[in-house]
């Protein structure tokens, strides 16, 4: 990736080896404007930081540092970060806050996972060189808990961490040994990897029909489509969660075949294969029966801390309050809704994950995953990672199970998982009676960053 301003090699790391410009400076390709201009308020200003490893940072940096000592990164896969609220909303509180895109993938596509990993480790590099920095935090939100959690696992245990043979598809190892170590994590509503689009298949496609008895779209199988409600049965769930593990065993065999041939000589291409999936959602599309039926994935196993909406907080198991959401019918069949359209090796690396006869979703959990099967996978590299986490889930979207899934594996001792009562997935309230909850969230992370950890 070529920008104009000052070439920074990877060794030398001190402040003075790091390039700044405007924020609206455009990359050499001419391909793109950053969205985010330069801004000056009585609370904080921001910084253009060029960094090694194709990445790049917004830096946000308050004018008054009220905690000097400790910096945030934040970062998400595929996306243009600057703008993200956390960068101002942190800022405003004191903290320095890195706003951080990778680069060597065209205008913020998809890249494997592993990918990432240098830029956030040079990220971390350069906050330890601004005057005062001690303690770097890493910050992932939604799709950008699993890229935190891999960070966070391989920069403690090593390459080999993602990468062992319990691996459909391990990891590529090369630059990711002597990762910058981080001093604590946060997981904002994060997602479980590789899972979260395995639990997107359809089950029902089959040919041009739908298959109505794996159909969780069938009024005949307690769809409503005029309120996109589910009420499912006991008996349908079983058949549908069957289906999906059928169907995950069926395009993870395809996509390994198909691997087999490209490395044998054998493929279309020499390197990889385009690969269509049908059936599999994108993103938060998809058939899942905890989107459409709040009775699954409902609530939280243990007591955790709620920030609730009149300021107090309390431990309590964590209802989701969520509304139900499913999809129309013109959609089921839609490419940009219902289709990965990727390639095999990204297919392997960023959403395979193996399921067994049991798989299932219930009130409380996610059963019958083999988690390790993946390194794209946020609780197997949990288990890797021991500096103090916090793991704060919104109590107004389905990832509160998730949330708590990948709080039972981290190894750390210190570590908190706390839901924000009423936030939805983009800390805003799904009801006036919720309050700011935008504001609680960021309060609470300040909190847990001032508690005397760090």
């Amino acid at each position: 990736m070529a920008r104009p301003g000052i070439l920074v090699s990877a060794a030398a790391l001190a402040l003075a080896a790091f390039g700044a410009m405007p924020v609206h400076a455009q990359d050499g390709g001419g391909r793109r404007q950053v969205k985010a201009g330069p801004v000056d308020t009585d609370k904080y200003r921001t910084q253009y930081i060029r960094l090694p490893n194709q990445s790049e940072g917004l830096l946000y940096e308050p004018a008054t540092p009220s905690h000097p000592r400790v910096a945030l990164i934040f970062t998400h896969p595929g996306r243009d970060n600057f703008n993200a609220e956390l960068g101002r909303e942190m800022a405003a509180r004191g903290y320095r806050t890195l706003m951080l895109n990778y680069r060597g993938n065209d205008d913020f596509g998809e890249a494997d996972p592993e990918q990432y990993l240098p830029g956030i480790s040079q990220a971390v590099l350069y906050l330890r060189s601004l005057p005062g920095v001690d303690k770097v935090i890493l910050v992932g939100h939604s799709g950008g808990g699993h890229l935190v959690g891999l960070y966070g696992g391989v920069s403690e245990k090593g390459a080999a961490f993602c990468s062992g043979p319990e691996k459909i598809y391990p990891c590529a190892t090369k630059g990711l040994d002597g990762l910058a170590k981080l001093d604590g994590i946060v997981f904002l509503d994060g997602t479980l990897g590789a899972f979260h689009q395995m639990s997107a298949i359809d089950p029902a496609i089959a040919g041009t029909a739908r298959d109505e008895k794996l159909d969780m779209f069938a009024a005949a199988n307690g769809y409503d489509a005029k309120t996109k409600r589910g009420t499912y049965t006991a008996d349908f769930a079983k058949r549908f969660f069957a289906g999906q593990a059928k169907d995950n065993d069926r395009v993870i065999a395809n996509a390994l075949a198909r691997l087999h041939a490209i490395e044998a000589g054998k493929g279309d291409y020499s390197d990889d294969e385009p690969l269509v999936i049908r059936g599999m959602g994108v993103r938060a599309s998809g058939a899942r029966l905890y989107q459409t039926d709040v009775a699954f994935a409902a609530h939280t196993k243990r007591p955790h801390l709620l920030l609730r909406a009149d300021g107090t907080n309390v431990e309590t198991i964590i209802q989701s309050v969520r509304a139900p959401g499913g999809r129309s019918a013109d959609s089921l069949n839609a490419l940009e809704t219902m289709a990965q359209d990727t390639t095999v090796r990204r297919f392997l690396s960023s959403s395979a994950i193996r399921t067994g006869p049991h798989y299932a979703i219930t009130a409380d959990d996610i059963v019958g995953v083999d988690w390790h099967s993946a390194y794209n996978s946020t609780p197997a590299m949990a288990e890797g990672i021991t500096v103090p986490t916090l793991v704060l889930a919104m109590g107004c979207h389905y990832l509160l199970v998730p949330g708590e899934i990948i709080y039972d594996h981290l190894a750390a001792r210190d570590k908190t998982y706390a839901a924000v009562e009423g936030a939805t997935h983009g800390f805003a309230p799904c009801r006036p009676e919720y309050g700011d909850t935008n504001k609680r969230t960021f309060d609470y992370l300040d909190s847990w960053l001032s508690q005397g950890r760090f």
